[in-house]
């Protein structure tokens, strides 16, 4: 018997393989339409099935859903004052340390004759600071004896009394900018010095050390606006944990201080912390078309999982309704320029029930009007459910 069917089956995959490649591709449209029509036929004799869902009270919570990034509220970027050699560091990443605490040691690797050059520039710095505060001293002094000298003729100045006026008053102005000058290049004088001697660093504040980019023999390089340098270390934990949203103008105004929020870290498999809205911006920002509004969240229950420019999912719960009349979300559909749910019909027909809807929950949309508690609604179609069908129909 096998070897018959063996026969059978060869006659006509050897005649497919001796006959022309017209004849073949012919045959092969005739199989793909036959397959088509077949595959048609099955899905058109299946009926629709529904998925059933009834009008009920239900507590319906609103959420705003963004993605953010940790931010870091409170941080000290710590510099080198000096152009040299780490000698010893005394702290570590993730240690507390208190105000006045000493964090490193740096040796100046600066040579005599800079040290004296840089002293020489100081002093002289120092020297201009004090002419210019002696010249703007003397031009206040004329100021106050034009200003009383003129002090009945307010109304009734002549052209020369103004003059001298004015001039006093220019001169004074001169002098204080004078003033100004020369203490920002006493400043820089100061930095420049400070720069080729040895020094030691100590916290300007209490917090956690983070971000330490030294060890013992570290070179190290001092911060100026003119050759800015990287941070030897941060302390940071000064402030809240905060994470920063950038929320649509069609949610900003159902945003409150106050609301409660969830937040799932990337990272931090597991954990949803918890967090409280402290204050968004009442001006949006244009960002690529769109206008968005920064919004900005504590995490109440941080933990030390939880690093700056982390990334983070944020549901904020905008409102909560308990006891009302509600469907599933997928139960409501647009309906002349409205909105409506479907109801299976006497003759097994879908009809529409147009309704007023209220607060849209993450599952079930608030009923206003239309419906009557305990009736029966259509959620969903079973084959609006299904996959997209192949080109033969499956």
């Amino acid at each position: 018997m096998s070897g018959k069917i063996v026969t059978f089956i060869q006659k006509p995959v050897g005649w497919f393989g001796k006959t022309s490649w017209r004849n073949r591709v012919i045959i092969i449209l005739v199989i793909l339409g036959a397959g088509f029509l077949v595959g048609r036929k099955i899905i058109s004799g299946k009926k629709d099935g529904y998925v059933f869902g009834t009008a009920q009270k239900r507590t319906i919570t609103e959420i705003v859903t963004e993605s953010g990034t940790v931010t870091t509220t409170g941080r000290v970027n710590i510099y080198s004052p000096t152009n040299g050699v780490v000698e010893k560091v005394f702290v570590e990443n993730g240690e507390s340390v208190s105000e006045g605490q000493k964090l490193f040691t740096v040796k100046s690797t600066a040579t005599p004759q800079e040290k004296a050059a840089a002293l020489a520039a100081f002093q002289a710095a120092k020297s201009a600071v004090q002419q210019a505060e002696n010249n703007r001293r003397l031009s206040q002094a004329t100021v106050d004896r034009v200003h009383d000298d003129l002090k009945d003729n307010d109304k009734d100045e002549t052209f020369l009394e103004k003059e001298t006026r004015t001039t006093a008053e220019v001169a004074h102005d001169n002098a204080y900018d004078a003033l100004i000058s020369a203490q920002s290049q006493m400043a820089s004088a100061r930095a420049a010095y400070q720069s080729t001697q040895n020094a030691s660093v100590t916290a300007p504040v209490s917090g956690l050390i983070s971000n330490l980019s030294v060890a013992s023999g570290s070179g190290v390089m001092a911060n100026s606006a003119l050759a800015p340098a990287p941070p030897v270390l941060v302390i940071g934990g000064l402030g809240p944990t905060e994470i920063m949203i950038s929320v649509g103008e069609s949610d900003i105004n159902k945003i409150r201080t106050g609301q409660e929020a969830e937040i799932r870290l990337d990272a931090v498999d597991g954990k949803v912390y918890k967090g409280a809205v402290t204050r968004f911006d009442e001006n949006g920002n244009l960002v690529q078309g769109v206008v968005k509004f920064n919004t900005y969240l504590e995490i109440t229950d941080a933990d030390d999982r939880i690093k700056s420019g982390m990334t983070a999912d944020i549901d904020i719960i905008t409102n909560k309704l308990t006891d009302v009349l509600s469907v599933p979300n997928t139960a409501v559909k647009p309906y002349q320029k409205g909105r409506a749910v479907r109801k299976l019909g006497a003759g097994g027909e879908t009809e529409f029930i147009p309704v007023k809807i209220g607060v849209r929950g993450k599952e079930f949309t608030q009923i206003v009007e239309g419906l009557s508690e305990g009736q029966e609604v259509i959620e969903s179609l079973t084959n609006e459910k299904t996959s997209k069908k192949s080109m033969l129909g499956f």
